[in-house]
């Protein structure tokens, strides 16, 4: 997982300006990996969940943003573990939500209807952070470098392999998985070399495939 580092001053005026990268990664991460939720009376909530190692990424996102949020932590049984502990970004202001909203992260369920935004936008940085929440970067078995992205999304796998193409010029032919109907987008070798980007917080150490995010 890669972090971002907040050199910008949070601003309700810039908040959100998908021209910077910071704001660009963050909003890639919410799309792949947030939940908008709304209730009666303008109420509502954005989460985010993750494990709790990457608490610091959270910590960003509560840093680049000009509205009161909070960090929780919890630990609870999954189909994936006994044990699990995690970190729970929330965010109620609803100022901040109809941004988020009108920038395309929907409430409720998302996971096929998620576009990337109709407005200009860094897109390296924008795909990065995609990739961080629902994909990994990283090394095979063998030592090669990688690259893969799981969506349900027709339009964020379109997007991703078009922006590959551009930069590696690679074409990729989609096609959902009959099982769980998610495309599964991967780059190997020199092209996964070419679409990896730099750490934003350099002096991680690499410990894996998770580890070695982008």
């Amino acid at each position: 997982m890669s972090f971002l580092v907040a050199d910008c001053e949070p601003s309700v005026h810039q908040f959100m300006d998908l021209t910077v990268p910071e704001y660009a990664y963050m909003f890639g991460f919410l799309q792949a990996d947030g939940h908008l939720s709304q209730q009666s009376r303008q109420r509502g909530r954005l989460t985010v969940e993750i494990g709790a190692r990457d608490i610091d990424l959270l910590r960003t996102f509560q840093k680049l943003t000009p509205y009161n949020s909070s960090i929780t932590e919890r630990t609870r049984s999954t189909n994936f573990a006994e044990t699990a502990h995690s970190a729970i970004w929330s965010l109620c202001s609803l100022e901040a939500r109809t941004k988020l909203n009108e920038l395309g992260l929907p409430y409720g369920r998302k996971s096929k209807t998620i576009t990337p935004p109709g407005i200009e936008f860094s897109h390296r940085d924008y795909l990065r952070g995609v990739v961080d929440a629902d994909g990994s970067v990283g090394y095979t078995s063998q030592g090669f470098p990688f690259l893969s992205l799981a969506t349900k999304s027709t339009a964020i796998a379109v997007f991703a392999c078009s922006y590959a193409r551009e930069i590696t010029g690679a074409e990729r032919t989609l096609k959902r998985n009959a099982r769980d109907g998610i495309y599964n987008v991967m780059y190997t070798k020199e092209n996964a070399q070419q679409l990896d980007c730099p750490r934003l917080l350099p002096g991680l150490p690499v410990t894996g495939a998770e580890a070695d995010r982008c």
